[in-house]
């Protein structure tokens, strides 16, 4: 990387390349305002300008132009913010859009059909929060949508095939997002409840079913087990479990389907270079091909060849700025 860094927030840009900004570079837990970009046809990352505030624990989205937002988090004192801007990949800049009414980090944030982006939860006000927001673009303001069933941190939204979106993962029981049209619509249903786990791996598989795997445990103990969410009879199903347990880890969706999780960390700080591949069809993990360097807090994207990079985060030695490529 053009620079280590370690919970840092990454999505591909729709020509290919990777975006990767905040978090921080150094094991102080300050965050830095860094972007930088990975180009899969050179494959060299290189300095984007940096973002207006430095942040950790935010969230980006890719909007339907192609250019990222990116909300709130933690400051350079590690205040929450209210802070939100956005990264134009023509330009690469970015720039400050309207800040959120409150205060945030750990929150999720995911694109709607109709364009908005959904923000849900995060630490608001110094507690696990049901708020949630609207953000439309095209007018830069943000709008009260309604609050969650449950408070939630650190969870993951996902767009299911029918539109809903599932908040599942992090601290928080799952539920569903119902759109409707019109500003402000929609309903949250509660989803049949799964166990608790903190930093788990979140995919959506290619069948539209959701993926939930290692993660924190309710006594903080590392989780082999995985679980299936499915949107046909929205239920969650057993799917397997892991070789090693490990939570921090990242993941990225293969070619065949297949899942890759690999790295992350043991409770008994010892920090992960195993790698497994899930057969959503067969529910089996597999053992296959670690890395070369143990990480945890990593970034990961599946490149437009089939191949996913995995960059940065951090081992004992500190933070890191190395890379590897995964071939399936």
């Amino acid at each position: 990387m053009a620079a280590p860094g370690s919970g840092q927030v990454a999505v591909q840009l729709g020509d290919g390349r990777i975006l990767a900004a905040g978090g921080e570079a150094v094991t102080d837990g300050f965050p830095v305002p860094t972007a930088q970009i990975y180009s899969p046809v050179t494959h060299t990352w290189s300095y984007a300008a940096a973002m207006q505030v430095a942040r950790i624990g935010q969230t980006a989205t890719v909007l339907r132009d192609g250019r990222v937002l990116v909300v709130g988090g933690l400051g350079s004192k590690l205040e929450a913010l209210a802070s939100a801007e956005i990264f134009d990949p023509v330009s690469q800049a970015w720039q400050l859009v309207a800040p959120l009414p409150q205060s945030r980090f750990a929150q999720s944030a995911t694109l709607l059909p109709d364009g908005r982006v959904l923000v849900v939860g995060g630490i608001v006000d110094g507690r696990i929060s049901t708020r949630a927001l609207f953000f439309q673009p095209a007018t830069d303001q943000w709008i009260p949508a309604p609050p969650t069933i449950y408070p939630h941190a650190q969870q993951s939204g996902v767009v299911l095939g029918s539109g809903h979106i599932l908040i599942a993962g992090g601290y928080g029981r799952p539920e569903m997002y119902l759109p409707a049209r019109g500003v402000g619509k929609g309903v949250w249903r509660p989803v049949l409840d799964t166990a608790f786990r903190s930093h788990p791996v979140v995919i959506e598989l290619r069948n539209g079913s959701v993926l939930l795997a290692s993660g924190l445990g309710a006594h903080d103990h590392d989780l082999r087990s995985t679980r299936v969410y499915s949107s046909a009879t929205g239920r969650w199903v057993i799917a397997g479990s892991l070789h090693t347990a490990r939570s921090q880890a990242v993941g990225a969706l293969l070619p065949s389907g297949d899942v890759l999780v690999t790295g992350g960390e043991q409770v008994s700080v010892r920090v992960l270079r195993s790698a497994e591949n899930f057969n959503p069809a067969r529910r089996i993990w597999t053992e296959t091909s670690p890395m070369r360097t143990a990480r945890d807090a990593a970034i990961a994207a599946t490149l437009t060849d089939g191949t996913v990079l995995v960059c940065g985060g951090m081992n004992l030695s500190g933070v890191l700025d190395s890379c590897e490529i995964y071939h399936p």
